[in-house]
């Protein structure tokens, strides 16, 4: 009986130290689960223009000799009196709310239209942020949709073209899809300084012109706008689904 007893006590001895030993490793375990969480994408987003343009310079890009305008010019529609800057800036705010609610981590470089801020300004909150894409809201010239990024052969943000164009290319195709517009191509410049400035990844998605009356007529509708946005933030994630 007494040997039998013992026999006993030393299996739950056992039984009880190897559980000790187990819970260092169930630990170690849950924590390495923890760590594999991606964390959300950075996506700074700029409402290009503002409601006072600057006519001061800045360089084009960082130890350029050349210099362009701080702050892009406006354009004001004829029917509706809309500037392009407050279009921007809701077309922003809506894909803000989009990516938002996705789980992107979402910075603006402004929420209103009384500001100053320049084009290189606009990329180095994008570089503080820590931005994973940098994605500009832009009226333009001509009427239609355009997105602009870098050639391959910019001399300041060296190594950021394959992504910028993987960027550009999936936001034109979802804006076309997603609005039913007519799109341009992709175009490659490198005399942009709010590209040049910054080190993520950008494209210039470029909306239309309020100057021409069809384009005007469907940018200050809330329901083109929004069309818009969604368009926008579909690119973005097609983009990180392609990375």
């Amino acid at each position: 009986m007494k040997t039998y007893v013992k026999n006993s006590l030393k299996k739950c001895t056992v039984a009880m130290l190897l559980a000790v030993l187990a819970l260092p490793a169930m630990k170690v375990e849950a924590k390495q689960i923890t760590n594999t969480t991606d964390p959300s994408k950075v996506v700074v987003i700029d409402p290009s223009g503002q409601k006072t343009s600057s006519q001061k310079k800045e360089p084009i890009g960082p130890g350029a000799f050349k210099t362009v305008a701080e702050t892009s010019s406006s354009e004001v529609g004829q029917t509706t009196g809309c500037a392009d800057y407050d279009i921007n800036l809701q077309i922003a705010l809506k894909l803000q709310n989009i990516l938002t609610d996705q789980g992107y981590t979402v910075v603006m470089t402004r929420e209103s239209n009384d500001v100053e801020i320049s084009n290189s300004g606009r990329a180095m909150i994008a570089n503080t942020a820590g931005a994973d894409v940098f994605v500009v809201i832009s009226g333009k010239e001509q009427p239609g949709v355009s997105v602009v990024c870098s050639s391959d052969s910019n001399p300041y943000n060296c190594g950021n073209y394959s992504d910028g164009r993987l960027l550009s290319d999936s936001i034109l195709g979802s804006v076309a899809q997603n609005t039913g517009t007519t799109t341009g191509n992709v175009q490659e410049v490198d005399n942009k300084a709010a590209i040049n400035w910054c080190e993520a990844p950008t494209a210039i998605v470029e909306v239309g012109s309020v100057k021409n009356s069809e384009d005007e007529e469907k940018l200050t509708t809330d329901t083109y706008q929004q069309d818009m946005a969604q368009g926008i933030a579909n690119g973005i994630d097609s983009y990180f689904t392609q990375k």
